[in-house]
């Protein structure tokens, strides 16, 4: 199978800084790979360079065997969801032409009129919302309905790849936990590729099929959750996980094995 995604030897630095170090990686249809790593070692940097909108120094990305340096940037993030941590919401639009945007200013047959508000219910409902909020303004929702709003536009045109730059980490801890479910349920019943970044190490192991460890710039492991668990690459990965609770993240059947012990509270990195 073709990869969606494909980094090749990439390396992006911002003045003297070295942020990404010849980053070679393959992500596959339908996965949902999660970036974690502390501040500043390439995670979001990684994510701009998928959706053009910074260009690596050396090495290419490729989209779905297009290089992204090569492709016109407006049509190309018109083909691509993006959920960031402060949603950036239109304040003058309703929810509803928010979410209607880019199927809109695309052309896209059916988000005129009733066909409209009909596929906008269906998002809000998709994100867990009442239809009843299209009418609404963003300044009259709360943080977590507006991050779902902002997920629910990400998905407004059907996109094959997802991505997802700390989406989560400006609400409370039981919104959190709902909006993971969400999120988890929409990559189950769609099959869309997800390319999620964060800081929370439980959250990286509880929703993704592999998780990319960076640090200083440099991969430090990419695996299925349970094999960095299992088996962690290097000291770094190793104090990454070695705190994690049995119960916190994974299903039971995916920790047979598993030998870790740990603190009530997963580590979150800065």
């Amino acid at each position: 199978m073709e990869p969606i995604i494909r980094f090749e030897h990439v390396s992006k630095s911002f003045g003297d800084q070295a942020v990404l170090r010849d980053l070679s990686l393959d992500i596959r249809p339908g996965e949902f790979l999660t970036i974690i790593g502390r501040s500043g070692c390439g995670k979001t940097t990684a994510l701009r360079l998928v959706n053009g909108l910074l260009t690596p120094d050396t090495g290419r990305v490729l989209v779905q065997g297009r290089d992204v340096a090569k492709a016109d940037p407006v049509a190309l993030r018109r083909r691509i969801g993006y959920a960031i941590q402060s949603v950036g919401l239109f304040p003058h639009m309703t929810v509803e032409k928010n979410i209607a945007y880019v199927p809109s200013i695309s052309g896209m047959d059916g988000w005129k009129g009733r066909e409209r508000r009909e596929k906008v219910s269906a998002l809000l409902e998709r994100v867990g919302l009442d239809p009843a909020l299209a009418g609404r303004y963003p300044c009259a929702l709360s943080g977590g309905q507006r991050q779902r709003v902002g997920i629910a536009r990400a998905l407004a045109a059907e996109p094959e790849l997802l991505l997802m730059d700390e989406p989560f980490g400006a609400v409370d801890e039981i919104t959190r936990i709902q909006l993971q479910e969400e999120i988890r349920k929409i990559h189950r019943e769609s099959g869309i590729t997800v390319l999620f970044v964060t800081h929370d190490i439980a959250e990286a192991l509880k929703l993704s099929s592999r998780v990319l460890v960076l640090d200083q710039g440099t991969v430090q492991q990419c695996d299925a959750p349970e094999e960095l668990l299992r088996h962690p690459a290097t000291e770094f990965v190793a104090r990454l996980v070695e705190q994690q609770r049995r119960t916190c993240f994974l299903p039971e059947e995916r920790l047979t094995d598993c030998k870790f012990s740990g603190a009530a509270s997963p580590p979150i990195l800065t």
